[in-house]
């Protein structure tokens, strides 16, 4: 956003561990209440002076709070909910998101001057919920090391890297698929990520009771240069998610050059729309038989494309030059 021209700054709990060198600048406001209902106060010296506030996620106290504040000052605020407006998602704690709903984020998201997606498939899910105003649509940016690039496989390896939380995320459904194909066909597969909600656990359970020990290989976390190499050296990257807000690691594989599969959820629509990667039914046949053409000449050829589509269209600069223009439109109506 600096680089394209608009003056940032970024509001923030706690900025102890923070190096104030930026080119844009953190603005630490106290914030009380719980964890789950924290939320900021003061936060109307910083508004009043801005031309737009982002708030960022959905679901929470602390948007909740800002966007009152925000109404209240007349200051426009832009919501960048990150997909979390997904049908699916309102489904998880159905009735707590109900009343949450009726009482707080409906009023959030009818106030709001625009509200960000990444894809335009996702516009119907704001009508669904009765949004009826402008859009703003970037998806978002990748940032990779120059010398992050496929090296044809030499790993062998079928790789995950995200949030271990198998239902979101499709892994049940990728180890479902794992085991539908004959035990020779199938590939290692490496998944690697953060445990969330005890969901790393219920992956290793499942890999023990699908007997695929021999074939799987559940990791840490990982990050920089270490995150780099496994991307690297992985003979296909797959993200099988049941539904998706973006999907920055199946990004940054297409980016280095990987054979990527894909599910239908709207990146990977956008993905097989520029013939980027392989893109199957979010099914365990559909799984099964997408990791065979992942790993075929099919694969290789969509990723030689994919390199070169998402270093055209998802650089940060060109992202956040179009998120801008969008912006400065609906305000100036």
């Amino acid at each position: 956003m600096v680089n394209a021209g608009a003056t940032v700054r970024v509001v923030i709990d706690d900025d102890s561990r923070l190096a104030q060198n930026d080119r844009f600048t953190w603005v630490p406001v106290d914030h009380r209440g719980p964890k789950e209902l924290r939320y900021p106060v003061g936060l109307s010296s910083q508004l009043q002076t801005a031309d737009v506030a982002v708030l960022h996620s959905a679901w929470t106290f602390h948007n909740v709070v800002a966007g009152k504040d925000a109404r209240r000052l007349q200051v426009p605020y832009v919501l960048e909910p990150r997909g979390a407006y997904d049908a699916s998602i309102f489904r998880r704690k159905a009735a707590f998101k109900t009343v949450w709903w009726r009482l707080l984020e409906r009023v959030l998201v009818r106030g709001a001057a625009a509200i960000h997606v990444f894809f335009d498939a996702e516009v119907d899910q704001l009508r669904a919920i009765g949004y009826q105003g402008p859009v703003v649509q970037a998806p978002n940016g990748i940032a990779i090391p120059d010398d992050a690039s496929w090296d044809g496989g030499s790993g062998g390896y079928v790789l995950w890297i995200g949030r271990f939380d198998p239902e979101h995320k499709g892994l049940d459904t990728l180890l479902q698929a794992l085991r539908l194909l004959p035990r020779q066909d199938r590939p290692q597969v490496r998944l690697h990520g953060p445990d969330w909600a005890g969901g790393k656990e219920r992956v290793v359970q499942l890999v023990r009771d699908l007997d695929l020990a021999e074939h799987v290989i559940i990791g840490d976390a990982v990050y920089g240069q270490d995150k780099w190499k496994l991307i690297g050296a992985a003979a296909a990257f797959t993200y099988p998610s049941r539904w998706e807000g973006f999907g920055n690691s199946a990004a940054e594989a297409v980016a280095a050059g990987v054979p990527t599969l894909v599910t239908p959820y709207p990146f990977g629509r956008w993905l097989d729309g520029h013939d980027a990667a392989v893109m199957v039914e979010a099914s365990p046949e559909g799984l099964a038989e997408g990791l065979r053409r992942v790993l075929s000449d099919e694969g290789k050829e969509k990723a030689g494309r994919g390199r070169g589509v998402l270093q055209a269209h998802l650089t940060w600069d060109a992202v956040a030059r179009s998120w801008l223009s969008q912006v400065r439109t609906i305000l100036s109506v």
